[in-house]
């Protein structure tokens, strides 16, 4: 098995990089590092320093399995350019799943988003209808399709929705809301939401997220080719209120504040996460 994990250098890819290191399992990363670690002796995997939509074939040579992370990593960051959000997430993704079935690649596991089922005032699972809400969202749902069409026998193609992630990483993201919330209560003494706090939020942490991928690849063909996954708990489904509730509880000296005009997130859904367990 020789692994190539893109993205590896982003909030999740670093901590996916670190597992496969200790499990030994042959790796190489592809990023195009815009986002340096903050610890310069941190060991870490050959990395191709590459543009995702700059993969060639010759690239892929050897290459048993792929994790594919890289990508424009939110809601808010999608929305700024629409079209690099679809060329980026969704045109190269398809191009590196289907130079990946030319080059012989066995696995390509696909990291998606409890995003993609968007605003659903039940809970959801695999078979639930799909509402993406956001170019981010809607990248997801586009590129999980297209990927599933290319399975056969020889190309098993599974597609991860992880629900928000939260956790420490040595490419530590503060825009999630777990992470953003405590990182306010922290520097600032404030909890502070910036909707209403309704929004139900599935979580799950970055390091689960990660063993998620490592499952994948270790598992048979026949358990997860074509398939969806949720990848969290239904122990950890919150409303981003009930979340800030638990930092302000753990954070000392910190209170739960609103900015000005805050209104309810569309973005609301709870995770039935029971397939992944079983």
């Amino acid at each position: 098995m020789k692994v190539l994990v893109t993205g590896n250098k982003g909030y999740v890819g670093r901590i996916l990089s670190d597992l496969l290191i200790k499990e030994n399992i042959d790796s190489v990363g592809c990023d195009v590092e815009f986002y340096p670690g903050q610890f310069n002796d941190h060991k870490e995997i050959p990395t191709l320093n590459k543009d995702i939509r700059d993969i060639t074939i010759e690239d892929l040579s050897g290459i048993t399995d792929i994790c594919h992370l890289g990508a424009l990593s939110n809601d808010p960051l999608g929305e700024i350019n629409s079209e690099l959000t679809v060329e980026i997430n969704y045109k190269a993704t398809i191009r590196l799943a289907e130079l990946a079935k030319k080059a012989g690649v066995r696995k390509f596991v696909y990291s998606s988003s409890c995003s993609s089922y968007g605003a659903n005032s039940e809970i959801v699972d695999e078979n639930s209808e799909l509402n993406p809400q956001t170019h981010y969202a809607k990248s997801k749902v586009n590129s999980e399709r297209e990927i599933s069409k290319l399975s056969d026998s020889n190309f098993c193609t599974t597609n991860l929705r992880s629900a928000t992630a939260y956790g420490l990483s040595n490419s530590i993201r503060l825009d999630l809301v777990v992470n953003n919330l405590t990182c306010s209560a922290f520097t600032t003494n404030q909890v502070k939401l910036l909707s209403d706090g309704t929004a139900w939020r599935p979580l799950v942490h970055v390091e689960d997220m990660s063993n998620a991928f490592i499952s994948v690849l270790n598992a048979k063909n026949s358990e997860v080719n074509s398939e969806a996954f949720n990848v969290g708990t239904n122990d950890d489904n919150y409303t981003v209120r009930e979340i800030a509730q638990k930092v302000e509880q753990i954070v000392p000296n910190s209170t739960i504040t609103y900015a000005e005009d805050v209104n309810k997130d569309s973005r609301s859904y709870k995770v039935d996460f029971s397939k992944i367990k079983q």
